[in-house]
């Protein structure tokens, strides 16, 4: 007897439907059979929505696909994410970097902490403090084409720049954040100034980037879609730019390879080169070293720059929040030379709040990190899962679960301040209870993101400075706005593309005199 196709095809529907391990749980009718729904959510941008959504459809545990859970409890984020946890990367991170894993991509734990020993030390407070006279100099570079927007005629007078997008550039003299993002981790990384602030000659690179992530975004969902090159024939413009990308960095790589090693240079690339395993005395290879530091663009400069976008647009939306920020910050520095990293940054906890709670509503990478249960299955959720199955609890998710974060659309600070007496929004108990709830923008466990402080004192770096030096609008909002009743402000939208891609917020800035 001849088994036909169809008769194959019908044969797996009904085990995927009804006799698979993960069956039981509820989900799309589509995700039940091919990973393809999710991947074609990846390419809409929308997956960490969609997730969210799911989850409001089908309750805590959604299948995703046919071999895929997602989770939306704090339980389950220990048991996937946390140490001990019995599970390993997803193999589909390879996509990522193809050529030599590095601690994004690796799978082997033993490899991912022995590797992960070694680049903490680079991102240590020591590292920190060498690397902040050139993140000044990119802030400080930043400002000074902010008040460069002044028509010259009118330098004295109460004047506003002319709007501009802070995600994308439209002119040369109208730098995103995005540029300065992209500036601030070149800098850091590899010494690198490519001044894509002021001149266009390298933004194509940060184009590139957020063009060949579309690609790269669908692969992480459904990877067989490399086989035979067919994802290159469905995303030819994202493959294109994802050479042009790698074309740059293969360059930059070996200028900074050929840079004899001195005191004067000083940058992750630099530290990298100097450290070892305190267990074993290994250091990297410069295939590691370069792998490395090649995510720090990527990952490191679209982390920053959504932050700063979405940041800017929650603070120019209510006048409650910025007119506390501002008052924080121009009262806890008498000078822009006063802010450094240090104690009186750290002592500016509104701004923070302000910062937690963007990325709260607005985590730059919104997705699940997928992780594969390791052989034997393991416990999740309390409740036994197999070997081979995939499961992730979505970022996005979580952060809007209002189970664990109470009116979870609402943009307050406030939330992440305890024992503050002059806050009206919420109780001290509420308050200490919020800040107990799942978040985890930078990952949470072994794998956690090891530049996270370097993101963060970026960000807040960079705002203590235009927030000290400028007033700041939106550039549809009249005059006297800071009078206005506070309004919720709308979320700041992304595309999930593995980052961020954004559009706005649209800004007006003027210089205090």
């Amino acid at each position: 007897m001849t088994i036909t196709p169809w008769c194959k095809v019908l044969c797996r529907i009904i085990y995927q439907a009804w006799f698979h391990p993960l069956a039981k749980y509820p989900g799309p009718v589509l995700a039940k059979f091919t990973n393809l729904y999710g991947a074609y959510h990846a390419w809409r941008g929308d997956i960490h929505r969609d997730m969210h959504r799911c989850h409001q459809k089908y309750g805590d545990h959604v299948r995703y696909a046919p071999n895929r859970v997602l989770i939306n409890t704090t339980a389950a984020l220990r048991d996937i994410y946390g140490h001990g946890a019995h599970v390993r990367k997803y193999g589909g991170y390879q996509v990522l970097s193809s050529k030599a894993a590095n601690t994004l991509t690796m799978s082997d734990k033993v490899q991912h902490a022995h590797r992960r020993r070694i680049i903490s030390q680079a991102f240590s407070e020591n590292s920190l403090r060498k690397l902040e006279p050139a993140i000044q100099a990119r802030i400080n570079r930043f400002c000074h084409l902010l008040r460069r927007q002044i028509p010259q005629q009118s330098q004295l007078a109460d004047e506003w720049t002319p709007p501009f997008d802070m995600a994308h550039s439209y002119k040369l003299a109208s730098p995103p954040v995005t540029n300065l993002a992209f500036d601030l981790m070149t800098a850091v990384s590899f010494g690198a100034d490519y001044r894509t602030m002021e001149e266009p000659r390298f933004r194509y690179v940060v184009d590139a980037i957020e063009k060949s992530n579309v690609r790269l975004s669908v692969l992480m969902q459904a990877s067989k879609l490399a086989t035979g090159g067919l994802d290159r024939k469905l995303f030819p413009s994202a493959a294109q730019a994802g050479a042009r990308f790698v074309k740059f960095l293969r360059q930059l790589l070996k200028k900074r390879f050929q840079q004899a090693p001195t005191e004067s240079v000083i940058d992750i690339f630099s530290f990298l080169q100097q450290c070892k395993d305190p267990d074993t005395g290994e250091g990297l290879s410069s295939m590691q070293i370069s792998t490395e530091t090649a995510t720090f663009i990527v990952a490191g400069s679209d982390t920053s720059s959504t932050t700063m976008a979405a940041l800017s647009h929650y603070l120019t939306w209510s006048p409650r929040c910025y007119k506390r920020a501002v008052g924080e910050v121009r009262t806890t520095f008498s000078s822009a030379d006063e802010i450094v990293f240090g104690a009186k940054l750290n002592s500016c906890i509104f701004l923070r709040a302000c910062l937690d709670e963007a990325l709260r509503i607005t985590p730059p990478g919104g997705g699940p990190l997928w992780r594969v249960v390791e052989p034997g299955g393991t416990q999740i959720d309390g409740e036994y899962v197999p070997a081979g199955s995939e499961f992730g609890a979505g970022i996005y998710a979580m952060h809007h679960n209002p189970r664990n974060w109470p009116d979870p659309g609402n943009y307050m600070p406030e939330r992440w301040l305890e024992n503050r007496g002059n806050d009206t929004h919420e109780t001290s108990e509420k308050k200490k209870k919020h800040v107990r709830q799942p978040y985890f923008p930078f990952n949470i466990g072994p794998r956690s993101c090891v530049g996270k402080h370097l993101a963060l004192a970026q960000v807040m770096l960079t705002f203590a400075h235009l927030l000290w030096a400028f007033d700041i609008r939106r550039a549809d909002a009249d005059e006297g706005w800071l009078e206005t009743e506070d309004t919720e402000p709308p979320e700041y939208m992304l595309q999930d593309h593995v980052t961020g891609q954004k559009e706005g917020p649209f800004l007006q800035f003027r210089p205090r005199v």
